[in-house]
């Protein structure tokens, strides 16, 4: 897609089901937050219309590589595999933290105290939390699902003990799950980058979303 082409359409694939970045609402057919408001402005900077397309974290490559939309948004992690089959755009630094029931933090303040055979560790299917959660638990109990929301119900309840996410999902769910906190997010266990994700012959488009002021952070 070129810059003010004639009715271009850009369209965007996101998961939805990441809340600080991205939000499906089903009542009303639209997405928000920080990714999805971010990707609208630049849309206007390019001076063409927006479509969102939802797809799911196990799929989102395949169907990015499918042509099912240009890029996609809304906390995907910087990875080898993605990198190969995909363009990506300027990084996000984040990092890799626990989540645990409030009250429990200091029980599980190191890998090492996590990764105990009294330990249940849950994530969701198909993102980098998992592969992060796949490489480090040996000891613990680790449980996989399906759905993107369901791990802080295991916390909630008392199903699972703690959930290995990125500081910036952790710390907003701190914030509004109160019986929930992030496990020391200023002491990381790996740094992990966020990126938009770009389809191989959207190379024109990728460096002039890397070259746009906002998303390069300096915003006039």
């Amino acid at each position: 897609m070129k810059r003010g082409e004639a009715q271009a359409v850009l369209r965007v694939g996101t998961t939805g089901d990441y809340p600080r970045v991205t939000r499906y609402d089903p009542a009303t057919g639209t997405v928000s937050r920080q990714d999805i408001a971010l990707i609208q402005e630049f849309a206007q900077h390019e001076r063409c219309g927006l479509a969102f397309v939802l797809t799911a974290w196990p799929s989102l490559l395949a169907d990015l590589c499918a042509g099912k939309f240009a890029m996609a948004v809304g906390g995907i992690s910087r990875t080898g595999h993605r990198e190969k089959l995909a363009l990506i755009s300027r990084p996000l630094a984040i990092t890799e933290v626990a989540l645990a029931r409030r009250g429990e933090g200091r029980r599980y303040a190191s890998l090492d105290a996590i990764e105990t055979p009294g330990t249940t560790v849950v994530e969701d299917h198909g993102g980098t939390n998992e592969q992060f959660a796949r490489s480090r638990i040996r000891q613990a109990r680790l449980v996989i699902l399906p759905d993107n929301q369901a791990p802080f119900a295991h916390l909630r309840d008392g199903r699972a003990d703690v959930m290995f996410t990125d500081s910036v999902e952790a710390l907003y769910r701190q914030q509004i799950m109160p019986d929930l906190c992030a496990v020391r997010p200023d002491q990381p266990y790996t740094r992990v980058e966020k990126v938009f994700l770009f389809r191989n012959d959207q190379r024109a488009l990728r460096d002039r979303f890397d070259r746009w002021p906002v998303a390069r952070g300096d915003r006039p």
